[in-house]
């Protein structure tokens, strides 16, 4: 997530421990919060699909790389996220512009919620209507939005799930129920998906919304821990992908061995609730240490959390205070974050109670002289 093309990430060795500087050190990086890019069947999938399938599909779908593996893995994800159709994306990113795209000509205006990833800003460009964007987490903002559109305005939403940097959720539900009964919504959900809801269907799982009205994107690269994205919705989106949309037509396909271990991901995730309530409770041991005791799991149910030191000074020092205690210092920078430089550490269901809890006595010390 460091923008900075020259600094060179550190090796994974194990599900939870990276080599730096030749040192071995716990990882609260990264976004493969069930870690099933470890998941013995999931590596399996991927290494025997090489020998099936090789490494590339080598053209579009849209040609002569419509392979019927791709049908297959679309078919289990619509299956397990409960959507008519899905279509397969080459990745996450790309996964709202081919929604975006397919629904291009149907909205006279796109409100942004302006706190989205990046992917949704891209979207929303693809939509060929005026883009109003309104203050994040504000849905009275976007009632006053949808009703400068006027009168018969054909409104669609975009709007991200789960929060990537601080574990919150956006009120998808009330940005609903604040436009009119015809308006869309787009939700990107890709640090959701997996992590959220009963079944690990999301957000919009986890928030109860009517699924009528709303169109899905994920990614696998997250908790599915493989690659490639997903659009989930109606029938007619589907087909529209296949028809209108050129990032879709006109793009690779994910390779092979990737939707193989995807796949076998979906699978896996399925039975994946004692993996989620370890997730849950790993998150819910550091939330305590940054938000104290009282904090809300409801409003920020992530297992992402951000640390902004408010000097350089104070960086350094929670830097050399995690080394110390053998936990790898996840110092980036990212759009929308907290500061200009800043900490993300995410939680994992492999994390053990030892780590987790001198990660939990690094902040408390560090934060105890913040404050």
């Amino acid at each position: 997530m460091d923008d900075t093309s020259s600094t060179v990430s550190p090796r994974a060795v194990d599900p939870t421990h990276v080599v730096h500087r030749g040192r071995r050190l716990v990882s609260f990086g990264g976004c493969d919060y069930l870690r099933l890019s470890w998941h013995p069947s999931v590596r399996q999938a991927a290494r025997d699909a090489i020998d099936e399938w090789g490494l590339d599909a080598a053209a579009s779908r849209s040609t002569t790389g419509n392979l019927a593996l791709y049908g297959e893995l679309e078919k289990s994800l619509a299956r397990f996220f409960r959507a008519e159709a899905a279509v397969l994306t080459p990745s996450g990113y790309l996964a709202p512009i081919v929604a975006a795209q397919a629904m291009a000509g149907r909205f006279s205006h796109a409100l942004l919620d302006d706190g989205s990833h990046g992917c949704l800003h891209d979207a929303a460009g693809m939509l060929g209507c005026p883009v109003v964007p309104f203050r994040r987490d504000d849905p009275e903002a976007l009632a006053a939005a949808s009703h400068g559109c006027g009168a018969g305005a054909k409104l669609l939403v975009l709007a991200h799930g789960l929060s990537p940097l601080d574990g919150s959720v956006r009120p998808l539900d009330r940005y609903l129920a604040a436009v009119p009964s015809d308006a869309w919504m787009l939700v990107d959900d890709a640090h959701g998906a997996g992590v959220l809801g009963p079944k690990g269907r999301g957000a919009v799982e986890s928030l109860g919304l009517d699924r009528s009205r709303v169109v899905l994107t994920v990614t696998l690269s997250k908790a599915f821990g493989c690659h490639g994205g997903a659009v989930l919705g109606p029938r007619w989106l589907r087909a529209s992908a296949f028809a209108t949309s050129r990032a879709f037509r006109g793009g690779t396909p994910l390779p092979p061995p990737m939707a193989a271990a995807a796949l076998e991901a979906v699978r896996v995730m399925q039975d994946s609730g004692p993996a989620r309530a370890r997730l849950a409770a790993n998150a819910a041991r550091v939330r305590e240490v940054l938000a104290g005791p009282d904090a809300d799991p409801v409003l920020r149910p992530g297992p992402m959390f951000c640390v902004a030191p408010a000097t350089t000074a104070g960086s350094a020092r929670l830097r050399r205070g995690l080394l110390a205690a053998g936990i790898f210092p996840p110092l980036i920078r990212y759009r929308n974050g907290p500061a200009a430089h800043f900490f993300r550490f995410a939680v994992s269901s492999a994390h053990g109670g030892e780590p987790i809890g001198r990660l939990r006595d690094v902040l408390a010390r560090f934060l105890a002289t913040e404050r």
